[in-house]
């Protein structure tokens, strides 16, 4: 099955690579509106997410608007982890907006070892190479690719980008190595996790879990933690938002970290509130204190 699904990743390779662009974007389009028919668990998963989320804010029709832009993204993120193995700098340059730059490029002057947090927000797969490869190194902290052949393409393309993984099993020692080297450490915070891998947030009115990590670490290492997110502007073009810095000081405790964390929580979620369909809507991400509501 990995092989075969190496084979679909190089055909579509194959298609972008000599399709005119022009048509590439209408079969994407096609592709997103197939998934949003057939894939009826997930927008399940993303239809009840949004009724916690907004309740009755949000009309049905606006919902499902949301959930069809949902969508759209991720075959963008499928497109873009496809594409972007073989660009240059100056290619993704074309594709972004950047807003707030001199946030980032204020830090690199000042030497600021910085965790960069961020979620499952616009297109996540532009965004982290694209950071990486124009401003400073970056290990990413993920869950290891299970296609081996796939994975073997990804290697390659990240030494020309400047990434670097950390699997999420046992990452301590790598990220204090990444921190260590002056490497920017990126995090995705908006994952349901058992209560004993993080720690409890107020997230859209309601109780949820998220890692903890970025401020554990920030508070050891005196580090600076950055949000950034992208997001959707059409097709090929993402905006890269680089939200104020946060200073986080040393030794912090039990509750300071509880505060903190919070804070990243309510960052995140402003994001989301200010533009709800680049959000990846189709994960559980209340599961732990509300799973009834995903097995309808």
């Amino acid at each position: 099955m990995d092989y075969i699904i190496y084979l679909i990743y190089r055909f579509f390779e194959f298609l972008f690579h000599i399709f005119p662009k022009i048509l590439i974007k209408p079969i994407l389009h096609f592709i997103a509106y197939l998934g949003y028919l057939l894939a009826k668990k997930h927008n399940r998963i993303a239809k009840a997410n949004l009724d916690l989320a907004f309740g009755e804010t949000k009309t049905e029709e606006e919902k499902r608007k949301i959930i069809k832009s949902s969508f759209v993204n991720m075959v963008y993120n499928i497109y873009e982890f496809i594409t972007i193995q073989r660009e240059t700098l100056k290619e993704m340059e074309r594709k972004a907006i950047i807003e707030n730059e001199e946030v980032i490029l204020k830090l690199i002057e000042e030497k600021k070892r910085i965790i960069i947090v961020t979620g499952h927000y616009g297109c996540w797969e532009f965004l982290i190479p694209f950071v990486a490869t124009k401003y400073k190194p970056l290990t990413v902290i993920v869950r290891g690719m299970n296609n081996r052949y796939i994975d073997k393409i990804y290697k390659k393309a990240r030494d020309r980008y400047n990434l670097a993984i950390c699997e999420k099993k046992g990452a301590a020692k790598c990220v204090i190595k990444a921190l260590k080297k002056d490497r920017a450490v990126a995090l995705t915070i908006d994952q349901s996790i058992n209560t004993k891998q993080g720690i409890d947030v107020n997230f859209f009115g309601h109780k949820a879990t998220q890692v903890d990590s970025p401020v554990r670490l920030a508070t050891k290492f005196d580090t600076v933690i950055l949000p950034i997110f992208s997001t959707v502007e059409g097709f090929e073009k993402y905006k890269v938002i680089f939200k104020e810095p946060i200073e986080v000081k040393q030794n912090m405790n039990e509750e300071e970290i509880q505060s903190m964390s919070q804070k990243l929580s309510d960052i995140l979620e402003e994001q989301v509130r200010d533009k709800p369909d680049d959000w990846f809507w189709q994960h559980r991400r209340w599961k732990v204190y509300y799973p009834k509501m995903y097995e309808k």
